[in-house]
């Protein structure tokens, strides 16, 4: 969220490429799910978009309001960013210092 408490969400879709390209943005107060699934309606009533994957962070928000408008999708994946920022801060949560220093570079390594 930002300063004026507006998210921003992007729908990116793959192009002829296989690259991402932005088809949508959601600019919204909130991001729960009814007022995803108000926003995403809106897309799917604009676009001519037959999608099979969702890739997302981790909140249930987002895969609970595509379900609803566009159905469960084909493959659900989590986006890599985002799973690495979860482990660093878990990682960071830790006591054990030893523990620590051997999970941070696996955890480097896994991301290459």
């Amino acid at each position: 969220m930002n300063a004026y408490g507006f998210d921003l969400a992007t729908l990116l879709v793959l192009d002829d490429k296989r690259e991402g390209f932005p088809a949508a943005f959601i600019l919204s107060n909130r991001q729960d799910s009814t007022a995803l699934t108000l926003a995403f309606a809106a897309i799917k009533e604009h676009t001519c978009i037959s999608p099979r994957v969702l890739m997302t962070d981790d909140s249930e928000s987002f895969y609970n309001a595509w379900k609803i408008v566009f159905g469960i999708p084909e493959k659900r994946l989590l986006c890599t960013w985002h799973v690495d920022r979860s482990w660093r801060r878990s990682i960071s949560r830790l006591d054990n210092l030893r523990k620590k220093s051997k999970l941070k570079p696996r955890l480097s390594a896994s991301f290459r």
